[in-house]
């Protein structure tokens, strides 16, 4: 976790995730070098227990989403690149941006898509 505050763009992207995907939680970090980003993930449950995490990082810039391999244990503030995720998969997510609602909508669709295929399997 970080000390800084949500950035603005971190605001505006979570408040329409959110609007849109009412139950998604957020997460705030910071990398080495002091950029900023967030992850904002979805819990898939399961008979009481989390059976998958999705995931996607947003920075302002990029987002970058795919399945936890740890439902975010061990990958909570790694980012998706570090911890393997393969984010230009078929089912990952892996989009430049520069629009937080617009970064938001995407991510939602994607949350959405996914939630949708997992409950299916």
């Amino acid at each position: 976790m970080r000390e800084e505050d949500p950035t603005a763009d971190e605001q505006a992207f979570f408040a329409e995730l959110q609007r849109r995907l009412p139950d998604v939680q957020d997460w705030y970090h910071a990398d080495d070098d002091g950029t900023l980003w967030m992850t904002a993930s979805y819990d898939l449950v399961q008979d009481h227990w989390i059976r998958d995490t999705l995931r996607v990082d947003y920075d302002g810039r990029t987002l970058r989403g795919g399945l936890s391999p740890a439902c975010l244990n061990w990958d909570d503030g790694v980012r998706a690149h570090a911890a393997q995720i393969d984010t230009r998969a078929a089912d990952g997510l892996h989009l430049d941006v520069t629009d937080p609602r617009h970064a938001a909508i995407a991510t939602s669709a994607w949350f959405r898509r996914r939630i949708s295929e997992l409950q299916r399997s």
